[in-house]
């Protein structure tokens, strides 16, 4: 008997990120994330195109956000064939798994008359990014903690939180009245995220879910050529293969490397990752050196942790018309100059993101590394890098990404070993990829019942041969 559970994907199956699923049981619908696809290479705002008032539309028309019945407010979507929240009778309600742009980016545009279920953490995270003009397109005024569990009509939602600390990262399971399935978000096994994982997969294979939704970061091209470079072929394993490193490993080696250079070093992360803030606490105290922050990435820090911190100033802002987060900043804050940087270089670590790499002109004549984490350009696929590196090489700074090194590589989602033991562990009845370019050697490496879905194609599930079928 097949189910009355209908699954669509409108977007975020062939792509790194933009998983934008509804399911649907009679009048209760939910849907898994919001996000835009990351795509470096097509950007319409990077400062050089303005967002027009009818932004919403236009995301629409050009595949920016998906076209949806029933998600937005009718005056934004005048003149579009959509049914506006308004005038939907689905009760309807998003859930989001953590704070990255390609799972989160399009949230801010949902009708207020929609639930939309963002963890606390990022909430306060989101706020600061919008009080410094980093934040997502919003017409929004409100969002819901993630609770433990929750019903939106007919649909049982529970929510697991892998990671209970920066943003908090969640997946979420999904039960119907005849339908049982697991959304996983993104994919980490390192660190805290392996013992809760663990906790989660004991869960599901009790549950004996039917389908597992599944991200496949790890088969992208190149890092499968990465991951598979000592090993002649894929296999399922939980612990990192020959050549690729652990979170433990790669924190060791960061601070190695820090504690062994007599010169300045500059770093750049990812300012929404408020856990990666924490390992250059650790840093910058293990190597007695003192830490810098831009005035951005402190007053995001100030709303989360409730501390100060040291500030510099970039040369960026007029003195007599400081934006209203930089005041609060100055005031939180203590502020560093870079004179006072210049003069004893090898005691400072400073933080510079790529809309300041001016800034290290400044350092030009002094010895100084570039250590690149997790701030963008991400690397060399990412048109802004060749940016990066004129900028570097007019300032001789040396540069090393601590993700790559002699004694091994760290990657920050699961590797396609783990990701293929994650898949086996859960013994989903029907394995569905998606948030992966390779999908189809996924499926097929997996050794697993596995579909493929096409973007706006509804289907339900048929138990008797453990398929879906376009409706």
């Amino acid at each position: 008997m097949k189910t009355e559970t209908k699954i669509t994907f409108y977007s975020g199956l062939d792509t790194v990120g933009g998983v934008v699923m509804e399911v649907i049981y009679k009048n209760s619908r939910i849907i898994m994330e919001i996000g835009a696809t990351y795509n470096p290479g097509f950007n319409l705002y990077d400062g050089n195109v303005n967002q027009r008032n009818s932004y919403i539309k236009d995301g629409i028309w050009i595949n920016d956000i998906s076209k949806i019945d029933g998600l937005y407010a009718e005056k934004e979507i005048s003149g579009l064939n959509l049914l506006p929240a308004e005038k939907s009778n689905l009760k309807t309600a998003v859930f989001i798994t953590h704070l990255h742009l390609d799972h989160m980016a399009n949230m801010g545009v949902i009708s207020n008359d929609i639930d939309v279920f963002l963890s606390k953490n990022a909430q306060i995270i989101q706020q600061a990014l919008e009080d410094i003009g980093n934040g997502v397109f919003s017409k929004r005024t409100y969002y819901l903690d993630i609770p433990e569990e929750v019903k939106i009509g007919d649909i049982y939602i529970k929510s697991f939180c892998l990671n209970p600390d920066s943003y908090q990262d969640y997946s979420f399971y999904i039960e119907t009245p005849d339908l049982k399935l697991h959304y996983t978000g993104d994919i980490f096994l390192y660190g805290v995220y392996e013992k809760n994982i663990i906790k989660e997969i004991q869960f599901l294979k009790e549950k004996e879910i039917d389908i597992l939704i599944c991200e496949g970061t790890g088969f992208l091209p190149d890092w499968l050529k990465k991951t598979t470079k000592y090993e002649k072929e894929l296999y399922p394993s939980l612990k990192p293969i020959k050549g690729v490193i652990n979170e433990e490993r790669l924190l060791q080696r960061t601070q190695q490397i820090i504690n062994d250079y007599e010169g300045l070093i500059i770093f750049n992360y990812y300012k929404r990752e408020m856990c990666h803030a924490e390992y250059w606490f650790d840093f910058a105290a293990n190597s007695n050196r003192t830490l810098v922050f831009e005035p951005k990435s402190a007053y995001i820090l100030n709303r989360f942790f409730n501390s100060s911190y040291n500030v510099m100033i970039p040369d960026t802002y007029k003195e007599n018309n400081y934006p209203k987060y930089l005041t609060q900043v100055i005031k939180e804050n203590n502020i560093i100059t870079k004179e006072e940087v210049l003069s004893n270089p090898g005691k400072y670590i400073v933080q510079n993101s790529f809309e300041n790499i001016l800034e290290l002109l400044d350092y030009r004549n002094i010895k100084t590394l570039y250590l690149h984490h997790s701030g963008t350009p991400l690397g060399d696929y990412d048109p802004q890098f060749k940016k990066l590196q004129l900028i570097l090489d007019k300032a001789n700074i040396a540069y090393q990404h601590i993700y790559e090194g002699k004694d091994g590589e760290f990657f920050s989602h699961a590797i396609a070993n783990q990701l293929l033991w994650y898949i086996k562990e859960v013994n989903a009845k029907l394995l569905v990829p998606s948030h992966c370019p390779q999908r189809k050697l996924l499926g097929e490496t997996s050794k697993s019942n596995y579909f493929l879905c096409k973007q706006d194609e509804t289907y339900i599930y048929n138990p008797e041969i453990r398929k879906l079928e376009v409706v």
